[in-house]
């Protein structure tokens, strides 16, 4: 008998030592869909890549694809195809991710992992990728579905690097896997930049492969969108009389101070307005 609870209390023991162990960190959920490009159905669903409208781009389509990268071991990868010259050191390839609903008073981090390789090895083409917001087109029928013709582009986020060295529109990737991140919008922004932001609902990420001369495949997997707390406030300057997105005009703010930001509370279906009989 003794024996039998001296079983019971050291498991008892082990169980309550399991219950205190640390809580797993809590992932916060991306907004952005399919940016692992697995999807069962179409490993491209919620990306853009077909753009027929665009003389430029009347091929895009043809140089977009999802593969295993066998060399380092990753399946379902993005691989943009810019091994063409003409291709690589014009128009490029290039692909949005679907949009989503933007929030002008929250700060979102963009992350995603990519490498370039030279069309024969070595190193590989050049990008631009960045974050895109936008406002409505005034002809668009709005709704929480927008296809790419319904929006207009308002605001151009800097480019993401994959080093410490700024390098204009064009970002120089490495030949092996790198992460990188972002945070938008800049803490640095003027008052003008973000009254333009109040303007927008909506959020995409471009990316594209071009070069002025070396050709090859851009590869990109695990794209990430995720809400990252209120945006920094912005300092209010004497000039500043432009209106927000809420119609509310900074001017009514003495200079020196914040302008605070609250949330807007999700996304808000949108119906189309009757037509007068």
């Amino acid at each position: 008998m003794h024996v039998i609870r001296s079983f019971v209390t050291v498991a008892a023991l082990l169980c309550c030592t399991a219950g205190w162990a640390a809580p797993a960190t809590k992932e916060t959920p991306t907004l952005i869909q399919n940016g692992h490009f697995s999807d069962t159905n179409d490993p491209l669903n919620h990306w853009l890549y077909v753009f027929d409208n665009n003389k430029w781009y009347m091929k895009n389509h043809t140089y977009v694809s999802v593969i295993d990268d066998k060399s380092s071991m990753r399946g379902h990868v993005l691989r943009l195809d810019v091994t063409d010259l003409n291709v690589c050191q014009n128009q490029g390839v290039q692909v949005y991710s679907a949009p989503i609903r933007f929030d002008p008073k929250k700060k979102y981090k963009i992350s995603l992992s990519a490498r370039s390789v030279g069309a024969k090895g070595g190193k590989g083409p050049a990008c631009r990728i960045y974050p895109i917001a936008y406002r409505w087109h005034p002809k668009a029928v709005k709704s929480n579905d927008p296809a790419f013709g319904d929006l207009r582009e308002e605001v151009r986020f800097h480019a993401i690097y994959f080093n410490n060295a700024e390098t204009g529109e064009f970002s120089n990737v490495p030949s092996q896997w790198k992460r990188v991140e972002y945070v938008i919008p800049d803490p640095g922004r003027t008052v003008l930049q973000q009254s333009h932001l109040e303007n927008c609902e909506w959020l995409m990420l471009k990316i594209m492969a071009l070069d002025a001369a070396t050709t090859g495949y851009l590869y990109v997997d695990d794209v990430k969108i995720e809400e990252n707390g209120l945006a920094d406030e912005v300092k209010i300057t004497g000039a500043a009389d432009t209106k927000g997105f809420d119609g509310k005009s900074w001017s009514d703010s003495k200079s020196g101070e914040d302008k605070k930001f609250v949330p807007i509370s999700g996304p808000k279906p949108v119906k189309q307005t009757d037509k007068k009989k």
